[in-house]
């Protein structure tokens, strides 16, 4: 088992039961299972909550913070190039060391301990609105899949029109996938799978991934690693973009 403090993060995979409460979570919910178990938030987050600590101690705690001496000690703030692209308040090249975490990691508010069950359903997390997909550019060779949908427009001609008609045209073909199963990433076919994948995540960090797949064997271990491990390194956040 792997905690923060004296609070477990991970669950025993081997108690199916322990995974009852993913059937009720949000999608927002699920990305928060998943970067929970990051190791490099787990370790970023303890550095962050020691140095926050310390600061607390000497400047103390709201409401009777000395704010303005905690903020002219430099243990508060990071270079802004650490807040990548996200929209912290930049303050003389710096950023707060909370808002530069929770930017790195696709949210906002004060970051929530990883050992935290559900700072998504109590308000203590909100994630950051996600960028648009980037289109192919001109000239640039793009295959459409089964979850993408091409449309023309025509520039000459007024755009208010074109585009309530291709809103419509998009609603009826992707209802038209759904029905034929030809679009099936929506959360709610895609539960079992991310339990399987946070099953497989604990039982890794305890040590024990070899012991899952011994006794359910679910084809290729390697590939399903990958998948697991790719959730937590940022596919997390492409679970905000799916239908619920």
């Amino acid at each position: 088992m792997q905690a923060v403090g004296l609070r477990v993060i991970h669950r025993n995979w081997r108690r199916l039961e322990e995974y009852d409460f993913c059937d009720a979570l949000t999608r927002e919910q699920w990305a928060w299972e998943f970067l929970r178990r990051n190791r490099d938030y787990r370790r970023e987050w303890r550095r962050f909550i020691e140095t926050w600590r310390a600061l607390e101690a000497d400047y103390g705690r709201p409401p009777n913070r000395d704010f303005c001496a905690w903020k002219n000690d430099p243990r508060a703030w990071v270079p802004a190039e650490e807040c990548g692209e996200g929209d912290c308040r930049i303050d003389g090249g710096k950023v707060l060391i909370e808002c530069a975490l929770g930017a790195r990691w696709g949210f906002h508010k004060f970051p929530p301990d990883p050992a935290d069950d559900d700072p998504v359903g109590e308000g203590r997390l909100t994630w950051r609105p996600l960028p648009p997909e980037p289109l192919p550019e001109a000239g640039q060779a793009w295959r459409p899949g089964l979850e993408t949908m091409a449309l023309v427009f025509d520039l000459s001609l007024p755009l208010k029109s074109q585009l309530e008609q291709a809103r419509r045209q998009l609603q009826m073909e992707a209802a038209r996938r759904r029905r034929q199963g030809l679009v099936p990433k929506r959360v709610a076919t895609l539960k079992e799978e991310w339990k399987g994948l946070l099953r497989l995540i604990d039982a890794e960090a305890a040590d024990e991934r070899a012991d899952l797949f011994m006794l359910e064997p679910r084809g290729d271990a390697d590939s399903q690693w990958r998948r697991a491990r790719a959730m937590m390194n940022g596919g997390y956040l492409r679970i905000l973009r799916l239908p619920p």
